[in-house]
């Protein structure tokens, strides 16, 4: 009986080293594995000065050392996945959601590379789009990054849901995330984000879309030297500078 009874603990700890050592090995191709997967949700990006790397899509740092209050970064839908850098490996983009713990939630966006020896993600810069949006969606065409979301205008409350469409456009130079929005573009949603409604005038041929007519003289040409351009109408006793409608108050501030 003692023989039976040692061989049967014999056999039962030769089974446990067994299935130990095919766990490791299971565990060890599977880190291999991990560490070879391009995922960008498990990278390091850079975000108003502060090295940020995500754990599957998620990262915490203390505000202040030893307080309780932290800020909170994450994923807002699914990263995408594409050509940015025109190496023919897939890299992608993802907007992140950062939270200091108040009522502000900021969105941004960033870039992901992928490194042709590790196949690791490396993160880019972050650019802000905006405080409590609402992203619409994010995809890639011909290498630039294009990104849509809903904002308020400016006088609006946070309270008030977002309602003015908004489109930026991003890309990557070097290893760095830049914004590449048409200067025409950035003007019509200034307007609009402004409180102003797009329209249309004749202007001196020198003015481009949505001139300053703060200023006297950009559409002051006779009709034989001025073409049609969009322009922005803020209303009685405002104007639009270029980049936002102004009172007259404002102006004289």
């Amino acid at each position: 009986n003692m023989n039976k009874t040692t061989i049967l603990i014999i056999i039962l700890v030769v089974l446990g080293l067994a299935n130990f050592w095919v766990y490791q090995s299971r565990n060890s191709i599977e880190d291999k594995v991990i560490e070879n997967v391009f995922d960008p949700e498990n990278a390091t990006y850079m975000i108003e000065g502060d090295i940020i790397t995500l754990l599957n899509g998620k990262a915490e740092k203390e505000i202040v050392p030893g307080s309780a209050s932290k800020l909170e970064i994450m994923t807002w839908g699914q990263a995408v996945i594409g050509d940015l850098n025109s190496d023919e490996v897939n890299n992608a983009t993802l907007i992140l959601t950062y939270s200091a713990g108040g009522s502000g939630t900021f969105y941004y966006v960033v870039g992901a590379l992928q490194d042709v020896q590790s196949k690791k993600a490396i993160g880019t810069n972050a650019i802000l789009l905006g405080d409590r949006i609402a992203p619409q969606n994010i995809y890639i065409n011909n290498g630039i990054i294009i990104v849509n979301y809903a904002d308020r205008k400016l006088d609006e409350p946070m309270s008030t849901s977002p309602s003015i469409g908004i489109t930026r456009n991003f890309e990557i130079q070097g290893t760095a995330l830049v914004e590449v929005t048409l200067e025409s573009a950035k003007r019509e949603q200034a307007c609009v984000i402004s409180g102003g409604t797009i329209g249309t005038s004749l202007c001196c041929e020198s003015a481009e879309d949505f001139p300053n007519n703060c200023l006297i003289g950009a559409c002051g040409c006779a009709p034989a030297n001025s073409h049609e351009v969009k322009t922005c109408d803020c209303g009685p006793d405002e104007c639009f500078d270029g980049e936002r409608c102004l009172s007259a108050k404002d102006m004289e501030l």
